[in-house]
C-alpha cells in the first residue's frame, strides 16, 4: 500500500478496494460485515395469574356471567369466556364489562378484523398464562 492512487469503501463499510500506483488493485477486509436484522424473541412477563384471580373475590363492579367473541370477517365463535376472569387480568375488558357499558350485559361480543387463532391465543393466555402462537410462530 505504498504511495495508492485510489481508495474505495464498500457500501456497508467492510472492505476497502486499494488502487496502487502501478495500477494494481487489492481488496482488503476490514471488518465482517453487520449481520442482518433479526426480531427480538416474544418475552413473556411472569406470571400473575393467582394474584390476579385473587382479585376477583369481594369486587361487585366486576361483571357476572359468560361471553362468546364472534371474531372475525368469517363470524367464527369463541364461546364460555368468564366475563369476571378477562376483566381481573385486563385493563381493556375491565373497561368494556363495566358498569354502565353496552357489553356488560351482552352475551356476544363482534371483534372484527382478527382471525379466530390469534384471538384465541390472546384468550386463552389471559385466562391461563399459557401462550401458544403455534407451531412455527
Amino acid at each position: 500500500f505504498n504511495s495508492p492512487t485510489g481508495v474505495a469503501v464498500s457500501p456497508d463499510g467492510s472492505a476497502l478496494l486499494v488502487c496502487g500506483a502501478d495500477d494494481s488493485l487489492r481488496q482488503v477486509c476490514v471488518s465482517a460485515p453487520p449481520p442482518p436484522p433479526t426480531f427480538a424473541p416474544i418475552v413473556v412477563p411472569p406470571s400473575t395469574l393467582v394474584a390476579d384471580l385473587g382479585k376477583m373475590w369481594g369486587d361487585a363492579d366486576l361483571p357476572e356471567g359468560k361471553v362468546t367473541f364472534i371474531v372475525g370477517d368469517d363470524e367464527e365463535r369463541y364461546e364460555h369466556v368468564s366475563k369476571c376472569v378477562l376483566c381481573v387480568r385486563s385493563v381493556f375488558f375491565r373497561t368494556m364489562f363495566g358498569i354502565g357499558m353496552k357489553e356488560r350485559d351482552a352475551a356476544e361480543i363482534t371483534v372484527p378484523k382478527t382471525d379466530l387463532a390469534s384471538f384465541t391465543a390472546f384468550i386463552d393466555y389471559l385466562c391461563t398464562d399459557q401462550l401458544d402462537l403455534g407451531e412455527g410462530e
